[in-house]
């Protein structure tokens, strides 16, 4: 694809993403990204959902797969999503953001996906971090929504936190009252 189409159709999907609801997005450098077999180690000793949805480990690729899966693709578009949490919300407050936060950066990649595509980036591809929460209770045994199911971010061995700081975002582990949660998406463009 001509470079200038290309910078057009990404600062559209960047713009797309914005009116979606994202609260940033901004273009990346595949070649990048940085992966490693921690992550997945981070999955398997020490996450509960590991083995609990067909969009983590054991059933994603590992990250020697995923590193050759990004060798196809320059650019891609990171999407963060923000939620604003009220000023001294439990636990409770937390889980029902979560599912809210998941399936809102998902709605968010998908629609970016679809419109790549259409923009005849037909190789488009969307990830996003943290566990599949299409479901109440995955059924392991095929996925019932294989059409907007993705892979998890770190499941496929993708350092999260490197690709948001390595991009201008500010990533860290939270350590006191959170007052906000982000969430990290991917669109593998071209």
């Amino acid at each position: 694809m001509e470079k200038e189409l290309l910078q057009q159709n990404l600062q559209k999907l960047m713009d797309k993403a914005l009116a979606m609801g994202a609260s940033a997005a901004k273009v990346v450098s595949v070649p990048q990204i940085k992966t490693g077999a921690w992550t997945r180690m981070k999955c398997q000793y020490g996450c509960p959902n590991y083995g609990a949805t067909l969009c983590c480990p054991p059933y994603t690729p590992d990250y020697e797969a995923t590193q050759k899966f990004l060798s196809e693709y320059a650019y891609g578009i990171i999407v963060e999503y923000t939620m604003e949490l009220p000023e001294g919300a439990g636990p409770g407050a937390f889980t029902s953001a979560d599912l809210k936060m998941s399936n809102g950066l998902l709605e968010i990649l998908l629609g970016l996906e679809r419109d790549a595509f259409l923009l005849n980036n037909y190789r488009a591809f969307a990830l996003k971090a943290g566990r599949c929460r299409l479901c109440d209770k995955c059924n392991l045994q095929k996925c019932v929504n294989p059409t907007k199911a993705r892979p998890s971010l770190e499941a496929c061995g993708i350092d999260v936190f490197a690709l948001a700081n390595d991009n201008g975002f500010k990533m860290e582990v939270i350590t006191g009252p959170i007052k906000e949660l982000k969430i990290y998406g991917l669109l593998l463009v071209e």
